[in-house]
């Protein structure tokens, strides 16, 4: 084989590695896992809408969606690594190894009863069977918090911990009076629910006093109750929400739900992970209806997880850069800058003009040593040389103090010394021949 072939051959070889590396690259092999919640619940539904529309933007990903029992469930899976994106409330305990994405839509607690067991607010709830939610869900948590807070007890033979299927078959079986879900507007569940007319929606507030039909501000309520729990809203369920209730607005209690990852999840991925849920909100809110209200800014506000690095990247990706940012500050450095910089120059300059003054000086003492030479006698000669050795001895001691600089005018002063200094010489010679 010759010396071209192999190069030929060779050069082939290295351009198909490439290019398999390329290929390889371009597919990822491993999936990427969504946990979400029950296959009829609305986490699931959300999970699956943003892997379709993230596998329809970027082909070569490929999503997973996998249910769960909840919010807890999936901060479980997100810590162990079992999972890369789930969907979590915002009140959900988890540590360092959870980030944020962005906050998709409001989850608002509501407490639907039986209408004939007379429940007005939280404090008759004391009295009645009512379920708190699952202990695996989000749904407990934030319960029980808002009765610790508000002070209401309902006895331990009244706590039931049922999931949302259970606990809606609880409330058509008159086993129980009431129950509490956090769930996003427009559920399905409380849709058939409230379709009936044995049930309503009651408004998450306290009475003013015990007795009274009366009741504290839901807005003053709910601030209060949010020194206890910060990551709760002020919400309301509004008008008519469910196929014509309830008739007036209820005011409620609510905790967004976020989309979050892997603190360790790839910068990149993560960053188009959250510009396709921006990119596609259009189309994923025609098919959901509570991420029509999707938004940059809201969706990165009052997150209890820190962002993701690769989703803080894509909420800053217009903010202007450093030198845009400052670019005041900057302006008064630089004319500061050029004001000092003026004023050295013309200080060097001063000090340039007196050095030269100086110069000048000298120039003029030894032009005055070389006029007078032809008029002396042979003893002024003596004198002259003196003279002009103590203007050298000086020049030299200024030179040195800096206060003459060695440029071309020394060097023309140093000259002229030369030049003198042989004058005189030749003056003596001269008269000592006469």
């Amino acid at each position: 084989m010759s010396w071209t072939n192999f190069l030929l051959a060779l050069f082939g070889g290295v351009i198909c590695w490439v290019a398999w590396i390329a290929l390889a690259g371009a597919t990822r092999t491993e999936p990427v896992v969504i946990s979400t919640g029950s296959e009829q619940g609305i986490y699931f539904q959300v999970g699956k809408e943003i892997g379709d529309s993230y596998m329809n933007r970027h082909p070569e990903i490929r999503c997973e969606v996998i249910p769960s029992e909840g919010s807890r469930e999936n901060v479980t899976r997100l810590q162990d690594g079992t999972a890369d994106v789930a969907i979590v409330q915002n009140d959900a305990v988890a540590d360092e190894r959870v980030r944020s994405l962005a906050i998709l839509y409001t989850e608002v607690l509501h407490l639907v009863c039986r209408k004939d067991a007379g429940i007005e607010c939280l404090n008759d709830l004391a009295d009645h069977p009512t379920n708190l939610g699952s202990l695996s869900g989000g749904t407990h948590p934030l319960v029980e918090a808002l009765l610790q807070f508000s002070r209401v007890e309902i006895p331990a033979e009244h706590q039931r911990n049922l999931g949302f299927a259970q606990s809606a078959e609880a409330l058509r079986s008159g086993d129980l009076d009431a129950a509490f879900f956090l769930v996003g507007l427009g559920s399905e569940i409380i849709e058939e629910l409230i379709a009936s007319p044995e049930f309503e929606l009651v408004p998450i507030q306290i009475r003013a006093m015990e007795g009274e039909a009366t009741f504290i501000s839901e807005r003053a309520f709910i601030d209060g109750f949010r020194t206890h729990y910060p990551h709760a809203k002020v919400a309301v369920i509004p008008l008519m929400s469910y196929e014509g209730s309830p008739i007036t607005p209820t005011p409620s209690v609510g905790i967004g739900a976020v989309l979050a990852c892997r603190a360790d999840w790839d910068e990149e991925l993560a960053n188009n992970l959250v510009q396709t849920v921006f990119a596609h909100r259009a189309v994923l809110g025609r098919k959901i209806s509570l991420l029509s209200g999707l938004d940059e800014q809201s969706s990165q506000t009052q997150l209890q997880f820190p962002l993701h690095r690769g989703a803080e990247a894509y909420f800053r990706r217009n903010e202007p850069g450093f030198l845009a940012q400052n670019a005041e500050s900057i302006g008064v450095l630089i004319t500061v800058a050029l004001l000092l910089a003026s004023g050295l120059h013309g200080i060097k300059k001063w000090i340039d003009q007196r050095r030269k003054n100086r110069v000048d000086v000298y120039y003029g003492r030894v032009q005055h040593i070389l006029d007078s030479i032809g008029n002396h006698q042979a003893s002024d000669f003596d004198a002259a040389l003196r003279d002009l050795e103590e203007i050298e001895s000086t020049t030299c001691q200024e030179l040195i103090e800096e206060r003459l600089d060695a440029d071309h005018s020394f060097v023309i002063l140093q000259n002229m010394i030369s030049r003198c200094r042989a004058e005189i010489e030749r003056a003596v010679i001269a008269a000592g021949r006469t």
